[in-house]
């Protein structure tokens, strides 16, 4: 049965290469401006698990660890990739589903390396474009699964709520 620790290695195997820094459950790259983070969340009611990425503004306040809830811009992985299968023999997993332990079936490995393919192939990239500003704003151009906070909104010069 796959356990927290099993996830972290997994995740600390794909994000350490890169310069991801490891603190608990949260991995940090870090640019003058803007820190990338990923977050690993277990739910309270069972073996289920979140990937949360965020983005820390440093010239809206420096702080070298931000928390995932802290962060000024915000989402869930399982948001920005809803696609794949319910079903481990049709074909990739959506990540809302392999991170669910309990309820989704898949042996142990299998889970772990795609888990691993998912960071390579999917966060990476994303984290990585959020590290300056004009690649953050793209990334909100592009997606707008994003939590923004209003310090932020005015940091990035983007139009405001209605």
């Amino acid at each position: 049965m796959i356990t927290t620790q099993h996830l972290k290695n997994a995740m600390d195997t794909e994000l350490k290469p890169y310069g991801f820094q490891r603190k608990g459950s949260n991995w940090y790259l870090s640019s003058e401006t803007v820190i990338a983070m990923l977050n690993l969340q277990k739910s309270q009611y069972g073996a289920t698990y979140f990937l949360n990425l965020g983005f820390w503004l440093q010239r809206i306040e420096h702080n070298d660890f931000p928390r995932e809830h802290q962060c000024h811009v915000r989402t869930r992985a399982s948001s920005l990739w809803p696609e794949g299968t319910p079903r481990p023999e049709a074909g990739p997993p959506r990540i809302a589903d392999l991170l669910n332990i309990d309820d989704y079936p898949c042996d142990d490995t299998q889970r772990l390396d795609q888990l691993r393919q998912f960071i390579a192939v999917k966060l990476i990239p994303v984290l990585k474009a959020g590290l300056t500003i004009e690649g953050l704003n793209q990334l909100l151009a592009d997606h707008d699964e994003f939590l923004i906070t209003l310090a932020a909104r005015t940091a990035l010069r983007l139009a405001p709520l209605d």
